[in-house]
This record gives C-alpha cells, sequence and structure tokens, in this order.
C-alpha cells in the first residue's frame, strides 16, 4: 500500500486520536455541567427546605400542594369560627347560670310573702329586693361581647332591653331581640350556637314573671296579696323550666363545638403532614445528596483535567 493511499485511508497521524480526545473533552464537558446542574439543585433543596421550587419541577406534586392550601385555608377560617361560636356559647351559658339563680332567689323572696303572716312592710321590702333582680335581668339582657350586644339578634349594636317604673308600674321594653346567626364550622355544616333575646328573656317569661312577682308585692297593685304572689311563683316556675331547656341547648352546642374543634384539629394536622411531606426534603436525606452530588462535580471536574491533559499531550506528538 503506497504512502498516499495509507494517509487516504487512515486520515494523518494522529488525526484519529484528536478526534477521539475532542469527544472525550464534550462527554466530560457535558458531565460537569450535569453534575454541576444536580450540585445547584442539592444545595437549594438543603438551603431552602423544599423538594422544588417551581410548578414545574414537579406539576403533580405542586397540584397536590395547592390542594392542600386550600383546605389549609379553609380550616382556619373554621377554626376561627368555631373559636367565635365557642366565646359566645361560654359567655352565654355563663349569662344563663346567673338568670337561673336569680330566678331562685325571686322564688324564694315570693315563698316568703305567699302567707298569712306577711304584711304590707314586708312585702314592701322584699319588692325592693325583687325590683334589684328584674334590674340585674335587664343588665344581663344587655350583656355584650366585644362590640356587640350577645342577645341582640339581628340588631347586636343595640341594646335589646331597658327597664322603667317601680312596683305596680314596673316594666320593660325591648327592640324585639330576634335572629340566631349562623356559622359555617365545616363543609357544609353551620350552627346557630347561641339564643336571641327574645328566646332567653321573653318568650321563657324570665322578665315577665319577675315583673308580675314586683306587681303583686305592691299594695298598690291589683294584683297586690297572696293570690297574685302565688300566681306570680308558678310564673316564676314555669320560666326556669323554659330557661332550663335553653341552658340544655347551650350545653349541646357547647358539646358540639368541642367536637368540631377537635375534629378540625386532628384534619388541619393531617393536612399539614400531607403537605409537609409533598413539598419537605428530609434534610438528613438532602444532606447526603449534596455531598454525593459534590463528590460527583468534583469527580467529574478531575476526569476534565486529566482529559485536557492527554489532549495537549497527543497534540505535541
Amino acid at each position: 500500500m503506497t504512502e498516499v493511499s495509507r494517509k487516504e485511508r487512515y486520515g494523518k497521524p494522529g488525526e484519529s486520536m484528536r478526534i477521539t480526545s475532542n469527544m472525550i473533552a464534550q462527554s466530560q464537558i457535558q458531565s460537569i455541567q450535569s453534575n454541576m446542574a444536580a450540585l445547584n439543585q442539592a444545595q437549594l433543596q438543603v438551603s431552602s427546605g423544599l423538594k422544588f421550587q417551581e410548578a414545574s419541577d414537579d406539576p403533580s406534586a405542586a397540584r397536590q400542594v395547592m390542594a392542600t392550601k386550600s383546605s389549609l385555608a379553609a380550616l382556619t377560617q373554621y377554626q376561627t369560627n368555631v373559636q367565635a361560636a365557642t366565646s359566645r356559647v361560654t359567655q352565654e351559658d355563663s349569662v344563663l347560670q346567673q338568670i337561673n339563680n336569680l330566678l331562685d332567689s325571686a322564688q324564694s323572696l315570693g315563698v316568703s310573702q305567699a302567707t298569712d303572716t306577711a304584711t304590707a312592710q314586708t312585702r314592701a321590702v322584699t319588692n325592693s329586693q325583687v325590683q334589684q333582680i328584674f334590674s340585674q335581668l335587664v343588665d344581663l339582657g344587655n350583656t355584650k361581647i366585644g362590640d356587640e350586644y350577645l342577645f341582640g339578634g339581628q340588631q347586636s349594636t343595640t341594646a335589646p332591653f331597658a327597664s322603667s317604673g317601680s312596683g305596680a308600674t314596673l316594666a320593660y321594653t325591648s327592640t324585639n331581640p330576634t335572629g340566631q346567626r349562623a356559622v359555617s364550622i365545616g363543609d357544609g355544616q353551620t350552627i346557630a350556637a347561641t339564643h336571641d333575646g327574645s328566646q332567653v328573656f321573653i318568650n321563657s317569661g324570665v322578665l315577665d314573671s319577675i315583673k308580675q312577682l314586683s306587681h303583686a308585692l305592691d299594695s298598690s297593685s291589683p294584683t297586690y296579696g297572696q293570690a297574685g304572689i302565688t300566681a306570680a311563683l308558678n310564673s316564676i316556675q314555669s320560666a326556669s323550666g323554659s330557661l332550663q331547656t335553653i341552658i340544655g341547648e347551650t350545653g349541646s352546642a357547647e358539646q358540639q363545638l368541642t367536637t368540631t374543634t377537635q375534629n378540625l384539629q386532628a384534619l388541619s394536622t393531617n393536612v399539614t403532614t400531607l403537605q409537609s411531606n409533598l413539598q419537605d426534603v428530609d434534610i438528613e436525606q438532602a444532606m447526603t445528596e449534596l455531598t454525593s452530588r459534590q463528590t460527583a462535580y468534583q469527580a467529574a471536574m478531575l476526569a476534565m483535567s486529566k482529559v485536557s491533559t492527554l489532549t495537549l499531550t497527543n497534540y505535541l506528538q
């Protein structure tokens, strides 16, 4: 074979080696770039604590994370509503217990004057105490929670009750405080946790029964005397029964809110855990991955330096 044909077939001496070295160098550059990208990603995960930075990094997980964020926002709102409702229920329960005690006191006072031995003087003294009870009941009807009247119904910024007169003219006025405000405590679940003023103080007969007793204890009233006092005591007993029903309803609402609070907390914990599993990195695992990526990158750099030296040597030969 002639020298010319050999050159045509195999090329110039060293040319095949230079092409192979270039290919190796390009491969090493690509390896370095790949390892650099992986190293940067590992460093970013460690520094941010997140598995991915953009939704495009993991679309499926990103969609699930967005769903958990929406769920957590809804759960937070439900928890806020439940807390507000619980505060109102707790306050109402306290007021109801005070009303119950006042009715018991009025009952005892009335019984003491529903006898033949009672006189106009003892009844007048007792009436002053009954009127104080009436005044306390009106004050309880105007209980505020924050900037609102607890028993104001739909007119929560207006005092629902006011008293006037004394003895035979003792009376009260109201704003007709009706309307229970329902709050959302779950998906499709609402609760009207508290009662309005009409339910607690008017429909139950609480205010009217004490007013009736005061009239019966006033010597200037048409209902004055033992019969009038006895009738008033029956009204107070009836009001007490109605109040017990309301107390029972409040207790049930309180229990429901307690259960709901526990359920919402459990759901919130579960969703938060799911969200963390989807987006948060395991720091120990991430640090191990970072170390591995650093090692791989350093190895690629070392290999590249050897290839560069080899290529230069071949060129010189």
